[in-house]
């Protein structure tokens, strides 16, 4: 399976046939990557796994924060940071590799779950040329912002919804944390721009 590059979503409305509830602190959650078999390292609390992409794992509420590390031959290695505090309206992936992966369902409610579905995307260790490089990091900065403004305006939407129910002001705060993160996302993603090899 290859998923359209330059994207990576983590998307839980309506994959729940990609994740079952195993117990009451544990759930399953699908990963997958682009490339394909990259090998991914989970490191959580009291908790440690090693997975080739793409797999479904069931993880334990309690071993929140996950970090995940994949590698795949020809490719940088991304780390990402897989948690199951932001449950709600944002129930967010946030990529140390430069990409926030978030879900919006305001009917999810609260709870201590790790999303079903878990995608990243591996940046080429080199390009053949500076132009070669910009042009796919321009093409991931281009996707990331299309998919924030879509997301922070569904949130907009949801939040002048139940101004009147007294949700409003917890509303606002994810509203918040959204914008700050889509910002956190396109300042890594220019780092890791500036920082991949050109050349052979």
């Amino acid at each position: 399976m290859k998923f359209p590059a330059p994207v990576v979503v983590a998307l839980a409305t309506g994959l729940s046939a990609c994740a079952s509830i195993v117990s009451e602190n544990q759930s399953t959650t699908y990963i997958e990557t682009d490339p394909e078999k990259a090998r991914c390292e989970l490191h959580g609390q009291d908790f440690k796994r090693v997975l080739e992409t793409p797999n479904s794992i069931h993880l334990p509420a309690e071993a929140a924060p996950l970090t995940i590390a994949c590698k795949a031959p020809g490719y940088r290695t991304t780390t990402a940071t897989l948690d199951t505090k932001l449950d709600g309206w944002i129930f967010g992936n946030i990529l140390f590799g430069g990409l926030v992966g978030i879900v919006i369902d305001a009917a999810r409610g609260a709870g201590q779950k790790f999303p079903p579905r878990f995608s990243l995307i591996l940046d080429p260790e080199t390009f053949a040329s500076i132009a070669a490089r910009d042009e796919y990091y321009d093409r991931r900065r281009q996707t990331a912002e299309e998919r924030w403004a879509k997301a922070i305006r569904d949130m907009e939407n949801r939040c002048n919804s139940v101004s009147d129910s007294g949700q409003s002001p917890s509303c606002r705060a994810d509203l918040d944390l959204a914008k700050a993160e889509r910002e956190k996302e396109l300042k890594e993603l220019e780092a890791r721009r500036l920082s991949t090899k050109v050349g052979i």
